[in-house]
């Protein structure tokens, strides 16, 4: 297995779909933008949760055969100044979000009232109009999302290490940054670029995790 060709291969076509979500957005890497219609949010969304799975995974196979010492606790790196704050920037998740176990509340959409006011003909309330593909959306958080997919992707040797000095940490030695059964983001029918990458990512970091017995 030539595993820095497949290292580089995959990581090339990450690179090029950041590349496209942030064109979607309308913005540049580096940039952030504070809303985008919903559509467009929904849009990367599904393409960002199975591009930081395909990372991750490739973040396993970089450092495979990685060992560090884990080290002690430091300042996280400050970014940019906005409004006279320091504002941190955003650290990529190396370990997959956990599965919710357990029984969902249902939510109850509320257009108006169901009763009538006696004497009073047309009462008065306010109706919650049905959201819209157009209608803007917070896009901070899924920016900030995208703005450290990017820059991991700029630094897989520093995402492994980081995440061999995670692993390396009481408690942490037997979890694995993988999550049982199937990835984050994975579709049964690919519709992307990304849902083959992360299906091939997902392969090699199995047989990382336990090669087969020659």
């Amino acid at each position: 297995m030539d595993w820095e060709l497949a290292i580089d291969r995959h990581r090339n076509a990450l690179l090029r779909i950041a590349a496209a979500l942030f064109a979607m957005a309308g913005i540049t890497a580096g940039c952030v933008v504070a809303t985008v219609p919903r559509r467009v949010h929904l849009a990367i969304l599904s393409v960002l949760r199975p591009a930081e799975a395909a990372l991750r995974r490739l973040v396993l196979i970089y450092g495979r055969d990685m060992t560090v010492e884990p080290r002690a606790p430091s300042v996280m790196p400050v970014g940019r100044i906005v409004r006279g704050k320091a504002v941190r920037l955003p650290v990529f998740r190396l370990f997959d979000p956990r599965k919710r176990v357990g029984f969902q509340r249902l939510r109850t959409v509320k257009n108006g009232p169901r009763f009538s006011i006696f004497g009073v003909d047309e009462p008065d309330f306010t109706v919650v109009p049905e959201p819209t593909p157009d209608d803007p959306v917070d896009a901070m958080r899924i920016m900030r999302r995208l703005e450290a997919l990017h820059r991991a992707l700029n630094d897989v040797p520093g995402q492994a290490r980081r995440l061999a000095r995670m692993m390396a940490k009481e408690g942490r030695k037997y979890r694995r940054p993988m999550r049982p059964g199937r990835p984050p983001g994975h579709r049964a029918r690919a519709v992307h670029p990304v849902d083959s990458v992360l299906s091939d990512c997902h392969a090699l970091a199995l047989y990382v995790l336990a090669p087969p017995d020659t």
